[in-house]
């Protein structure tokens, strides 16, 4: 993998509520948010309403206007080291607790499912 292309991502969550995804993320990742960001080592997490969502009923498999978005972005080297392997580790949790979910990112085909597209093909 081309850790220079590991710098952000976005993922995008069907349904649930901000709190009670952070309250999984937190709990997942071994950190504490802040207001909507957690800070880990190396990069930040946040979780916030997706401003260009429609309602759920109506964005079907539209992901990006899904109501909740998840961005992680590294801050330094060991951040965008670490970035890929989280956004997989975050993907897999969400799909075990019956969140879709769907990653946007320049790494995707390298994360399950290719980020969670090939789920929704599937």
């Amino acid at each position: 993998m081309d850790e220079s292309r590991c710098r952000y991502c976005k993922v995008f969550v069907k349904r649930g509520e901000t709190d009670a995804l952070m309250t999984m993320l937190a709990t997942l990742l071994g950190g504490q948010f802040q207001r909507h960001s957690m800070f880990l080592a190396g990069f930040v997490v946040d979780v916030r309403r997706n401003a260009d969502a429609a309602d759920a009923a109506d964005s079907g498999d539209d992901f990006v206007r899904w109501p909740v978005l998840v961005e992680l972005e590294a801050e330094s080297g060991e951040g965008e080291r670490a970035l890929a392997e989280t956004a997989a580790e975050m993907l897999r949790a969400l799909w075990d607790a019956g969140y879709p979910a769907v990653a946007a990112c320049d790494f995707e085909a390298e994360l399950p499912w290719s980020g969670g597209i090939q789920r929704l093909r599937g």
